[in-house]
């Protein structure tokens, strides 16, 4: 039986972007994003999502994403353990994106920023959209 790992989630960017690198280099960006759902009778829910972007997505992120952009992220879901500060184990499901679409309109040229998406093999491959309708 084949499987799959793939979550996609269209929200709005909860954090100021900071692009961090590893100690080999490697740059990254950790991204909070919201989601809302209203229920039928009850008060609107807001979800918090956490977005990892690696390589050339997390630079791109770093270039055009604000706090309270609408975003399209895709990519699989992972899950890992950690310690806090006070030595308590915690465990964090994360998307780890392998593509990055910006819906928000950019810049004085009201053009929209590239998207980004990386293949399988770590490429990135970049394209600019044009004007999102909604």
């Amino acid at each position: 039986m084949r499987t799959r790992n793939r979550a996609t989630v269209l929200g709005h960017v909860g954090n100021e972007v900071i692009l961090r690198h590893t100690a080999n280099g490697k740059p990254v960006v950790n991204l909070n994003l919201a989601t809302n759902h209203r229920r039928k009778d009850g008060p609107e829910v807001t979800t918090w999502h956490r977005v990892v972007l690696w390589d050339k997505l997390a630079e791109l992120a770093d270039r055009y994403v604000t706090r309270g952009a609408p975003v399209y992220v895709e990519g699989p879901l992972t899950s890992r353990d950690y310690v806090d500060k006070e030595g308590v184990k915690h465990s964090r499901s994360e998307l780890t994106a392998h593509e990055l679409i910006l819906l928000g309109k950019q810049g004085a040229a009201n053009t929209a920023p590239p998207s980004g998406r990386q293949s399988g093999e770590g490429e990135e491959l970049a394209e600019v959209k044009e004007n999102i309708p909604f």
